[in-house]
C-alpha cells in the first residue's frame, strides 16, 4: 500500500492520541465502547484496548482509520443534520 502525506499524518495523530490517552477521552466522551470503535476500524475491542493503554501503537490502515474516526469525533456536530 503506497500512503499519502495525508495517511502518514493520520498514521502520526493516532500514535501521538493512543501513546497520550486523547484517543481513550475521545471515544468516551463520545459514548462509544471498544467495540463500536473496533468495529468500525476493522480490529478487535482488545486490539483498541491496547491502543489506549500503550502497550501497542497502532499500524497501518487501521491506524489511519482509526485517526480518521477520532478526528470526526472532536468535530462539532451538527443538531438536526442527517
Amino acid at each position: 500500500m503506497t500512503m499519502t502525506p495525508n495517511d502518514l499524518q493520520d498514521l502520526r495523530l493516532s500514535r501521538e492520541w493512543a501513546a497520550t490517552g486523547a484517543a481513550a477521552a475521545i471515544r468516551e466522551s463520545a459514548g462509544l465502547s471498544l467495540h463500536e470503535i473496533a468495529r468500525v476500524v476493522g480490529v478487535s475491542p482488545s486490539t483498541v484496548l491496547r491502543w489506549e493503554r500503550g502497550d501497542h501503537r497502532p499500524r497501518g490502515v487501521c491506524a489511519i482509520r482509526y485517526a480518521q474516526i477520532l478526528q470526526q469525533l472532536t468535530r462539532p456536530t451538527r443538531h438536526g443534520a442527517r
